[in-house]
C-alpha cells in the first residue's frame, strides 16, 4: 500500500504534480515492485485524489519509463531488466556530468539550498531512501540552463534509481549513502563546477560496476 511521502523539497504547485511526486516516490522506495499494477480506484482511494491527476501523473511517469499505461488509465510498474544498465549508465555518464556542470555554475543561493535541503533527508539515515537519494541527484541537476539536458539526465536518474532498488537491494554493513555522497555535495556548494562533474562520473562509474558485479553473479559492492 502507497504511504504519503514527504520529499525534502518545496510544495509542488499541482495535484498532478503531488500525485506524481508521491507515486514516484513510492515505485522508487520500492513499496511497489517492477510489475505491479497501479489502479487508479485504489490510488484515488489511499491518496484522497480525484481520478484525473492521477492519470496525468500515470502518463508522466510512462513517459519517462517507470510505469507502462494499462487500459482506462491505469499502470504496472515496469520491469527491470538489468542488462539495460549498461545503455542507462552510458548516456547517464555522458549526460549527467555535464549538466551538473552548467547546474553548479549557473546555480544561485536558492539552488544551493535545495541540494542543502536534499542532503539534510539523505544523511537521516546509514541506508538513505530510493527517493531521497533521487531527490538529492535531482537537486543536483536542478539549476542546469539546458531544458532538455535537464529533462533527459533527470529522466535516466529516475530510471536507473528503479534498477539500483531492485539490483542492488543490500549494501556492506560499513556502506554510508551520506559517506558516498558526501565529497560530490561538497564541491556543489563550494561552487567548484569542473570538480563535481567529475566526481559525479567517478560516482556513477562506481555503481555500474556494482550492477555489472550483480550481473556476473558477484558480490554486491556499493553502489
Amino acid at each position: 500500500m502507497i504511504g504519503t511521502k514527504n520529499p525534502a523539497s518545496e510544495p509542488p504547485p499541482t495535484l498532478t504534480e503531488w500525485a506524481d511526486q508521491q507515486l514516484r516516490a513510492s515505485i522508487l522506495d520500492g513499496d511497489y515492485r517492477p510489475g505491479d499494477s497501479l489502479v487508479i480506484s485504489t490510488l484515488s482511494e489511499q491518496l484522497n485524489l480525484s481520478a484525473t491527476p492521477l492519470r496525468e501523473a500515470l502518463r508522466k511517469l510512462a513517459a519517462e519509463g517507470l510505469v507502462v499505461l494499462q487500459s482506462h488509465g491505469s499502470a504496472r510498474v515496469s520491469e527491470v531488466d538489468l542488462h539495460e544498465a549498461n545503455e542507462i549508465y552510458e548516456m547517464r555518464l555522458l549526460l549527467e556530468p555535464m549538466a551538473l556542470e552548467r547546474a553548479v555554475e549557473a546555480g544561485d543561493a536558492a539552488y544551493r539550498g535545495r541540494v542543502e535541503a536534499t542532503w539534510s533527508s539523505l544523511t537521516s539515515a546509514r541506508i538513505a531512501s530510493a527517493s531521497d537519494h533521487a531527490a538529492f541527484h535531482r537537486a543536483l541537476l536542478s539549476a542546469c540552463d539546458s531544458a532538455w539536458l535537464l529533462r533527459l539526465a533527470t529522466m535516466l536518474s529516475d530510471r536507473a534509481s528503479l534498477m539500483i532498488t531492485v539490483g542492488l537491494p543490500d549494501r556492506p554493513a560499513a556502506y554510508e549513502t551520506s559517506t558516498a555522497h558526501r565529497t560530490l555535495m561538497e564541491l556543489t556548494i563550494a561552487g567548484n563546477a569542473a570538480g563535481a562533474a567529475k566526481e559525479l562520473h567517478r560516482h556513477l562509474s562506481q555503481t555500474l560496476d556494482a550492477l555489472c558485479m550483480v550481473l556476473d553473479g558477484g558480490t554486491t559492492v556499493p553502489g
